[in-house]
């Protein structure tokens, strides 16, 4: 009879330190597949807003990642005639944006707890912008490729995921 008094007052004590312990940290991540959570605290940083008007505006909010690529090619012109080089280079700057069906998590009292993110909606778009000459060209003149001397190099950007509102987008803090 003791040990059972005993091995209640246990179990009592563990389910009153899970009752009364606040909601687990939570961490926003985004995952390759386009799921994830969203954390409201990140939400309502980069909005500016507090947790009234977050629970008051969840339906109306948007999350996009946005990815952007940076293609360097480089190469050399010679001056004919002479030992004269001139580096050329050319970045290609792609940026890709994609939609992220989200759903808010709230608790049972309505506090947004967060968003959880169920992966691309399907919704997206890119851009390519050229910064430099066209690869393999040199100016005018006397100057002539170097051959063999184009080089590329690739440096993909990390993932940055934004939420909007009202056709405006904030960044949201990076994972802490």
């Amino acid at each position: 009879m003791r040990k059972s008094l005993v091995a209640l007052a246990a179990l009592a004590a563990g389910a009153a330190a899970l009752a009364f312990s606040g909601p687990a940290a939570a961490e926003s991540a985004l995952h390759e597949d386009g799921t994830g959570f969203v954390a409201a605290e990140d939400v309502r940083e980069a909005l500016g807003w507090d947790a009234a008007r977050l629970r008051a505006a969840a339906d109306e909010l948007e999350f996009v990642a946005e990815t952007g690529t940076v293609t360097t090619t480089a190469w050399d012109c010679a001056r004919e005639g002479t030992e004269e080089v001139l580096p050329q280079r050319m970045d290609l700057v792609v940026t890709e944006s994609r939609a992220v069906t989200a759903v808010a998590r709230s608790s049972w009292r309505g506090k947004v707890l967060g968003f959880r993110l169920t992966g691309y909606d399907g919704r997206g778009a890119s851009s390519a912008a050229p910064e430099g000459p066209a690869p393999g060209s040199c100016p005018a003149g006397p100057w002539q490729l170097v051959e063999g001397s184009q080089r590329t190099d690739e440096q993909p950007g990390r993932t940055v995921l934004t939420v909007h509102h009202d056709g405006v987008a904030h960044d949201l803090p990076a994972p802490r």
